[in-house]
């Protein structure tokens, strides 16, 4: 049996090292420091994955309270504009209760002046400056001196004969002034022929309070005569 002896006879710099892996202690530090780092970006990444997480609960809660406050802003709006149709037709019906006396006075007497072959699709007040009245309650008393109205007056009739009938009608009434002819214009209703006419005029209108203030006025000047 032969024996085999091995003799290194290289430097020992040079010498083979032996069998695993040496780091060194510098080595050591770079992956203790590599650990710290990579543990130090978890950590700041988990923070930051939970602020976002956070933040998308906030926006959904915020996205929510829009929502919610778009439903009572448009509900507050349909309300206001309840409310605004409500007070006008209030004050409608008030200004309507408080001259419910004077316009049926004349509705009256413009009913007496339409005569047969004429009838009326439009009867309105036109909004213009107040109008001095001609009326001669204005020589007893001055300070009451009612306010004339502007009206426009549209409807049909089959002969113009009738029309100026009408207006002559018209123009022999205590509430009626200044009634003029604006537009006529011939139309067709099947085979009958009619005239569609626009008049203007002024009303010497009187309310229930005017009319009281007038006759208080007029017994006090006749009590003091």
């Amino acid at each position: 049996m032969t024996m085999m002896i091995e003799i290194n006879l290289l430097p020992k710099q040079f010498k083979k090292r032996g069998g695993g892996f040496a780091i060194g202690k510098h080595g050591t530090y770079a992956i203790i420091a590599a650990a710290g780092f990579l543990l130090m970006i978890g950590a700041v990444t988990l923070y930051q994955m939970h602020q976002i997480s956070e933040l998308k609960g906030q926006m959904e809660i915020a996205r929510a309270r829009t929502m919610q406050l778009q439903k009572d802003i448009q509900l507050v709006d349909a309300l206001m504009d309840i409310k605004a149709k409500l007070t006008n037709r209030m004050e409608a019906v008030e200004r309507l209760d408080r001259n419910r006396s004077a316009w049926v006075r004349i509705l009256e007497d413009m009913s007496r002046n339409v005569p047969d072959f004429v009838w009326l699709s439009y009867f309105g007040e036109v909004k213009t400056a107040a109008v001095k009245s001609k009326d001669t309650t204005q020589q007893v008393v001055a300070s009451t001196e009612p306010a004339t109205r502007h009206l426009k007056i549209e409807g049909f009739t089959f002969t113009l004969n009738a029309l100026a009938s009408f207006m002559i009608k018209m123009m022999r009434s205590n509430y009626f002034d200044e009634v003029d002819l604006v537009n006529t214009e011939q139309v067709e209703f099947g085979k009958q022929k009619a005239y569609n006419f626009q008049l203007s005029c002024d009303v010497h209108f009187l309310s229930d309070e005017e009319l009281e203030k007038l006759v208080a006025l007029q017994q006090d000047g006749s009590s003091g005569s």
